[in-house]
């Protein structure tokens, strides 16, 4: 990593002025305008409040994974982001970073996010009651994952009640 040094950014510093960010060995490109648009930890950083470390290239370096920090850049210059439907774990990745850099509107989007997706539980398998062996036929040739067929004999149950 080699020399490493802290600065003070100026207060006065322009706000169209480009950064070189280090986010866990994930590098950006930003503006100091897009880091003080709103109040957060970065605002802090670069408006003289907070030292800040840099390296010998003059990255400056966050000590945070970098997975999803793109996306909190975008939601710095937007004011909202498209959050990953997929993953409750990305969703709480995100909070967690956005919770770390006090960005109090990106951390609401994420907790009702997360709350949407708790409430739209979407089973991980279905288990279809077949009727006929057309419907068993037509389950097994458009089924693009394994089948495991389960048959149920009623006729040899000596607790079962029909006949």
């Amino acid at each position: 990593m080699g020399d490493s040094r802290v600065v003070v950014y100026p207060s006065n510093s322009s706000s169209s002025k480009y950064v070189k960010l280090n986010v866990g060995g994930t590098l950006h490109y930003t503006t100091i305008g897009t880091l003080t648009k709103h109040d957060n930890m970065l605002r802090a950083m670069f408006s003289g409040r907070m030292e800040v470390l840099t390296d010998s290239e003059g990255w400056i370096l966050i000590d945070r994974c970098g997975k999803h920090f793109g996306l909190v850049l975008s939601f710095l210059r937007d004011g909202s982001i498209a959050l990953p439907e997929s993953r409750r774990e990305d969703l709480l990745e995100i909070l967690t970073e956005a919770k770390y850099y006090c960005i109090q509107q990106l951390v609401d989007q994420c907790e009702q996010a997360l709350k949407k997706s708790k409430d739209e539980y979407v089973p991980v398998c279905r288990v279809p009651l077949i009727t006929s062996a057309k419907e068993e036929q037509h389950i097994i040739s458009t089924c693009r994952k394994p089948v495991v067929k389960l048959s149920c004999n009623r006729h040899n149950n000596k607790y079962s009640y029909t006949r």
